[in-house]
This record gives structure tokens, sequence and C-alpha cells, in this order.
């Protein structure tokens, strides 16, 4: 069984080589998924139940969804130079370095889940299916 994150990642690979028009293989994707997955799951778990403040959260779903720090800044009405800001403290929350990292260990924790939208907030329904 393929892991949701698995197929996230492939997909978003997929998307942002069609969308550059890279020349990349189906065998290059796949390698660069695993590679992209087992990053994300090297992760160090925290020892604490994880609290993050509402731009935290916002940023982190910005990172699932692959938005550059201006477009999540755009999203969020702030700053890409706050987006930075709120990106350290929630590498340093999560006990992470990367995105790939915050977004598996903020999955791990049931901050995000991957949903329709392609990630959701838990709880949240996927509104193109209501």
């Amino acid at each position: 069984m393929t892991h949701p994150l698995q197929t996230a990642i492939h997909t978003q690979l997929l998307a942002v080589a069609e969308e550059r028009d890279l020349p990349i293989t189906t065998a290059d994707v796949a390698v660069l998924t695993e590679a992209a997955l087992g990053a994300a799951f090297a992760v160090p778990v925290p020892d604490a139940p994880v609290q993050l403040t509402n731009q935290q959260l916002g940023v982190l779903i910005g990172l699932a969804l692959g938005d550059s720090v201006k477009a999540t800044a755009r999203r969020m009405c702030i700053t890409p130079g706050t987006v930075k800001t709120h990106l350290r403290r929630l590498y340093r929350v999560l006990g992470v370095h990367t995105g790939a990292q915050a977004v598996a260990v903020a999955m791990s924790y049931g901050l995000l889940r991957p949903g329709g939208a392609p990630f959701a907030l838990p709880g949240q329904r996927d509104r193109r299916t209501s």
C-alpha cells in the first residue's frame, strides 16, 4: 500500500516537472519520490505534544501545498520576511530542518492530513465533495 505522503510527493514532482517543462522520466520521479519520502520520515519526534500558533499553521499548510514563501505571504496577508520568521519558529517547535520534515512530523501528530485540498486541517471537509 502506498503512503499518502508518497502519493502527494510524486504528484507534486510530476506537476512541477510538467509546469517547468523539465526533461524528467517516470523513473527519475520515482527515485526522487523515494528520496524525499525517506528524508521526510528520517525526522526526530519531539517528546512533548506540539502547540502551533495560527500563523505557524498557515505557514505549515503553505509548505504542504508546495507554495513559495511569496505565495504563502500573499495568502496570509503578511510579508515574506514574516513567513520566514514563522518558518524558523515552526522548524524549531517541530525539531526539524526542512519543509518536507515539517510536513511529515505535522502529519504524524495529526496536525495535517492528506485530503482533497490536497492537505487539510483535521476535521476540515473537502468542499468540492459536499
